[in-house]
């Protein structure tokens, strides 16, 4: 038990604190990639939408005033069997360049941009999803990077915006957290996925994922770099999305995305190669260990609980159930937890593993459907 005990609590450690310590330490010996910020290839915006007749007009909108040459840039949208006024609203703009594609029957993003892609043009695909509001330069930051051959995709910066008060703080912490970890991994070699709301792929290095991938961007993107192209996060190309307004729906989503990981691990589709040591080193201990952190985390309180004759571990076992007290206490909006952040990242931290473990679990039974549901807007 004490074995078990001090294997997983060594591991969660080296997930959390361990892995960006190391990479702190190697990316003090990287050596930058190339970018110019006057190249401009042409670039296929490509607008992933399913009933977002709420937002699709102000994407548009948003797409249109990019700081890039018209003549360079074109705009898609993929309308994933929607049922609502999204074509509609799309077909509306034809007259300002936008091409909307229906694609029918509704069979998950995935398959939306395997079939729209083909039709496309641009040298650069950046694809993002109808809730996603670049800045400007957004485009412009992502491509200026393709100048270097080495360079096969593009990931940047989107900001959570306006989510629910119950976990706004500790969200916003825990995407902090991940953006340092993603420029480390980005000056050291690669990022281990992408942000699906925006990220930009050269359309040479592109891969079509099968259409039953729940995580096309994880899926595209982590191709690039087992095909020996780097995968890059720049801090610079920001947008904003809407965060989640509940918790139920952060908790899906959540559910989804390790479900999504889950199900590549499974079919084993964007797998590093044993012969690129920095990549695979960086999903073992980026998302593989981390995907694992729930699984680990019952192993310590079950460990405990049995070592709890000696006071060490008694104390180790009190401070758990402080701990998962708190988070649920916050939960329920009572005694008063919600006024202290520490009972906020509890819960948040609580909720985060909970849907990792459901998300295993649906994951390795292939129970979790490709098509996403629209949230709130």
């Amino acid at each position: 038990m004490e074995l078990i005990f001090w294997t997983s609590f060594a591991v969660i450690f080296y997930v959390y604190a361990g892995y960006p310590l190391i990479l702190a330490a190697m990316a003090l010996r990287a050596k930058p990639t190339g970018s110019d910020e006057n190249y401009l290839p042409s670039v296929s915006l490509i607008i992933a939408a399913y009933n977002e007749e709420k937002v699709i007009r102000e994407k548009l909108e948003n797409s249109l005033a990019l700081d890039y040459p018209s003549d360079r840039l074109e705009i898609i949208v993929a309308s994933d069997g929607s049922t609502d006024d999204t074509s509609k609203i799309v077909e509306r703009y034809s007259d300002r360049g936008i091409i909307l594609h229906k694609v029918n029957p509704r069979g998950g993003k995935t398959r939306a941009l395997n079939t729209v892609i083909p039709k496309t043009n641009g040298e650069i695909l950046v694809l993002s999803d109808a809730n996603t509001m670049f800045r400007p330069d957004a485009i412009r930051k992502l491509v200026r990077h393709f100048v270097d051959p080495a360079v096969g995709a593009v990931s940047g910066d989107v900001r959570l915006v306006d989510a629910a008060d119950s976990h706004s703080h500790s969200e916003g912490l825990y995407y902090r957290y991940e953006r340092g970890l993603q420029a480390l991994e980005s000056r050291v070699g690669s990022i281990i996925g992408s942000d699906g709301a925006m990220y930009a792929v050269a359309r040479e290095h592109f891969r079509p994922p099968p259409d039953e991938i729940i995580l096309d961007d994880f899926v595209i993107s982590m191709t690039v770099a087992r095909s020996g192209f780097r995968v890059l996060y720049d801090p610079e190309a920001i947008a904003t999305e809407q965060g989640t307004l509940s918790a139920r729906e952060e908790f899906f989503r959540k559910v989804r995305i390790i479900a999504g990981g889950i199900q590549a691990l499974r079919l084993r589709v964007g797998l590093p190669r044993l012969m690129q040591p920095f990549l695979l080193f960086g999903y073992i201990s980026h998302k593989l260990l981390r995907w694992l952190v729930p699984c680990l985390l019952l192993a310590i309180l079950f460990s405990s609980s049995a070592l709890v004759s000696k006071p060490f571990y008694a104390l180790v076992l009190g401070a758990q159930a402080v701990f998962y007290f708190v988070a649920v206490a916050y939960g329920l909006n009572t005694l008063g937890f919600q006024q202290h952040r520490f009972s906020g990242i509890a819960y948040y931290f609580s909720l985060v593993n909970g849907a990792a473990l459901f998300g295993i679990w649906k994951g390795l039974r292939g129970t979790q459907t490709v098509t996403w549901h629209r949230t709130a807007r």
